[in-house]
């Protein structure tokens, strides 16, 4: 799997679910047995600030990091509530740890009054292809943000909720959205569903220890797991349509490799396997689930076919085939069409406003050309999540039918400690 699939899942994930806190933990010694070999806080510790700095190091440069028995404590300012919520999910990723506890404050907030914080997340929701603007009313008081109204999915929700933690000088998010009614479906068809996407989702590491159970729209869910990312992820998962709750907390986290006796190696799936899981996939994302995308699978390697308006549909296509068990390689053939298509000096004008709205790219110098709706991206950034948030920006402009990164780092990337590099 390419080094940016992994980045991308775990640091623009927009619609992931809620931390894990420690106190859900089972302590790790008891689960894994004396054998087990003691995980070094202070390794850990490191691990964390590396990645931190390596993903986002102005936006992490005053978090502080301490671990203790495999807990995590983050102290300091957050510019945001959006970096505040990633610091959390990159500490939850690290081997070892067995919980985040998060003591970040966030801030400097009023120095944007609440008219212009307003604006600043309607014109986000106006870019992103998955938020309905008429759906949700924003109201804005001393920076705490209020969203009302019905939404068409929960991860219409999940991203409109992210976006509003995004802008900095928001305080605070109170969600008052409500997802519309779904037809009700028998619990059985939805034990079948969640437990195939555990099945088919490479980031869960071995399925066979779990358990899924569903009552009355309620899916629980036990077992054990090697992360705390791997728990909130399983939840994440767990929320296919019709489900009114999903509970995880009978599920523990056991980082080293579980007892051989209970591991068991996935199957060997078939092409059509793979191909009906793709396309299952598909059917859940609001953002591709409309385009009718056709997945073929040959010895590994899907291909996938279609006709979009957005770069970053046909992108979203692509992650979600590389997020599948089986896969081997994509071979994307989307297309690119939308049915207005504006002139290069429109697409490029929407470029350059875009980066300078954006939360995370606001403080560095980018720009582009474009060609034909080719986009050729420029600039300097400190980091990897950056650069790569550029592209997604990018990609959400419609005309834009191509994307080339030029945009360099300011400074070399973090080497990793050896710790990092046994994980």
């Amino acid at each position: 799997m390419p080094v940016y699939t992994a980045i991308i899942a775990l640091v623009l994930g927009l619609w992931a679910g809620p931390g894990i806190a420690a106190e859900d933990v089972e302590n790790t010694a008891e689960v894994a047995g004396e054998e087990v070999e003691e995980v070094h806080d202070i390794g850990m510790a490191v691990a964390i600030k590396n990645r931190l700095s390596r993903v986002d190091r102005r936006s992490f440069s005053s978090i502080e990091v301490s671990v203790k028995n495999g807990i995590v404590t983050l102290t300091g300012t957050a510019d945001s509530l959006w970096i505040q919520q990633r610091a959390t999910e990159l500490s939850q990723a690290i081997r070892g740890v067995r919980g985040v506890i998060d003591r970040l404050s966030v801030g400097p907030v009023g120095t944007t009054n609440d008219t212009a914080l307003k604006k600043h997340l309607e014109y986000l929701f106006l870019q992103d292809p998955v938020v309905e603007r008429d759906d949700i009313h924003v109201n804005v008081i001393k920076g705490v943000v209020t969203l009302k109204g019905r939404v068409h999915s929960r991860q219409e929700k999940h991203t409109a909720l992210n976006l509003a933690k995004m802008v900095k000088g928001i305080r605070e998010v109170r969600d008052l959205l409500k997802v519309e009614n779904v037809l009700d479906r028998p619990d059985s068809i939805l034990k079948e569903e969640i437990t195939h996407r555990l099945a088919f989702d490479v980031w869960v590491v071995n399925p066979s220890l779990l358990h899924v159970q569903v009552e009355k729209g309620r899916a629980i869910l036990t077992g054990q797991v090697g992360s705390v990312y791997e728990k909130s992820r399983i939840a994440d998962l767990a929320w296919v349509e019709s489900v009114q709750s999903v509970d995880v907390s009978g599920i523990t986290i056991n980082w080293v490799s579980p007892d051989p006796m209970m591991r068991t190696q996935r199957p060997t799936f078939t092409d059509r396997e793979i191909s009906n899981a793709i396309q299952k996939v598909l059917a859940y994302d609001r953002r591709v689930a409309p385009f009718g995308i056709s997945v073929t699978v040959k010895n590994g390697t899907v291909t996938l076919k279609g006709n979009v308006p957005f770069l970053s549909i046909r992108r979203e296509a692509e992650q979600n085939a590389n997020n599948t068990v089986g896969v081997q390689s994509v071979n994307n053939l989307i297309r690119v069409q939308s049915k207005s298509t504006p002139n290069d000096a429109d697409i490029h004008a929407r470029l350059l406003a875009s980066f300078s709205r954006d939360p995370v790219l606001e403080p560095f110098t980018l720009g582009g050309s474009v060609k034909k709706g080719a986009v050729l991206l420029t600039g300097t950034v400190d980091s990897i999540y950056e650069r790569n948030h550029a592209e997604n920006v990018a990609s959400r402009i419609r005309g834009v039918t191509s994307l080339t990164n030029h945009i360099s780092f300011s400074s070399p990337e973090i080497e990793k400690t050896d710790w990092e590099i046994q994980l």
